[in-house]
């Protein structure tokens, strides 16, 4: 498998270490010289031991074109659709563009989505990639039989038809203080010299952690949940430095099966990356890290005892399970309207952000 990775910041690195995990071929692409170079150097070395030799560099403009199977867009949302019109024409079979997919006034996506006709034969994602971790999976399959059976994955509980009854609400929250972030790129003073700390870019915590959107709908549609009749959205805006940012954003969302809410911030410190899917006669609860061994799911049938499951994991396999994820798409052993990082799943959150942005 032959992949190009177009920036070489802290999701490029990630995205690069979890291909050659998978035994992929990689090149990393940056505007950048001196991002090649921290890549190289720093970022890479650091976080997985070593510098991997197998990985190519190239500056914009000299890069190799054409002949990858996956081409992953790893740099600032603002830059995005373009970079992404001009992957689209090298037809690779998978086209990843990192989350959120646009900036939240969809500019370029009616253009970009036009090429994707023209080009069917390339399948576009988004980089959720907490929908395809291993305990979000868990907790998506339980709710979609919602059922508890004495194998696994369910803990050997008795079987029971709905154990926890029909679930009544859903709720998800992605709260992490920017020191987590900026901890990650020591070379950004703070959200003011990034795309995080604005949100016309993309950034503030609607964009950046909208992985709590994503996976609201995510576990809604395992419910049987589909579209939304009606959205309010709150947002507390800071100004600092010349930067304008969303630091919480809440969202109440509301279909004909049932509703719930989102929360994202960057303010909470512990960080909480957290849902709960209440039903009449029990619920779930996902914990993303939720032990230091790595995410916690846990739920409770009413009348027994509680029971949890421990998912253990790093940082790094949150995006080893991504290319993993390819490589079933790829081998046709998952249909792509099924992926939860289909294209038309992150299009679904942008719509979101870019009607409750609209009424700031």
């Amino acid at each position: 498998m032959n992949v190009k990775i177009i920036g070489a910041g802290s999701i490029g690195n990630h995205l690069a270490q979890a291909s050659r995990r998978m035994g992929w071929d990689v090149t990393i692409v940056d505007a950048d010289p001196a991002a090649l170079e921290r890549t190289k150097n720093d970022i890479y070395p650091k976080r997985y031991g070593a510098w991997d030799e197998g990985i190519k560099l190239f500056q914009a403009g000299t890069e190799p074109k054409g002949g990858f199977d996956i081409i992953m867009i790893g740099t600032p949302p603002d830059s995005h659709m373009k970079l992404a019109l001009a992957a689209i024409a090298e037809s690779p079979r998978i086209l990843h563009i990192e989350k959120p997919m646009a900036t939240p006034d969809l500019a370029g996506v009616a253009e970009f989505e036009a090429a994707m006709a023209e080009h069917p034969q390339t399948m576009v994602t988004v980089g959720y990639d907490h929908a395809v971790s291993e305990s979000a999976q868990f907790v998506r399959d339980f709710v979609k039989s919602n059922t508890t059976e004495a194998k696994p994955p369910y803990g050997g509980l008795a079987s029971v038809v709905k154990p926890i009854g029909e679930v009544l609400t859903l709720d998800v929250e992605f709260r992490e203080h920017w020191k987590g972030i900026f901890g990650a790129h020591p070379w950004l003073a703070g959200p003011w010299e990034t795309y995080l700390g604005y949100w016309r870019r993309g950034g503030g915590s609607g964009g950046e952690h909208s992985h709590a959107l994503h996976l609201w709908f995510y576990f809604a549609r395992a419910l049987g949940w589909q579209g939304t009749t009606d959205v309010k959205a709150m947002f507390d805006m800071k100004s600092e430095q010349g930067a304008e940012y969303d630091r919480i954003a809440a969202f109440m969302l509301k279909t004909e099966q049932g509703m719930g809410r989102v929360v994202q911030d960057v303010v909470t410190y512990p960080v909480r990356k957290w849902a709960r899917l209440q039903g009449e006669k029990g619920y779930i609860e996902w914990y993303c890290n939720g032990v230091p061994e790595g995410d916690l799911v846990r739920w409770q049938v009413e009348g027994q005892d509680v029971q949890e499951k421990i998912f253990a994991k790093k940082r790094p396999d949150d995006f080893y399970r991504e290319t993993v994820h390819y490589a079933a798409l790829l081998a046709g052993e998952i249909k792509p309207e099924d992926s939860p990082l289909s294209y038309g799943r992150g299009r679904e959150v942008m719509q979101i952000l870019n009607n409750a942005y609209l009424k700031i």
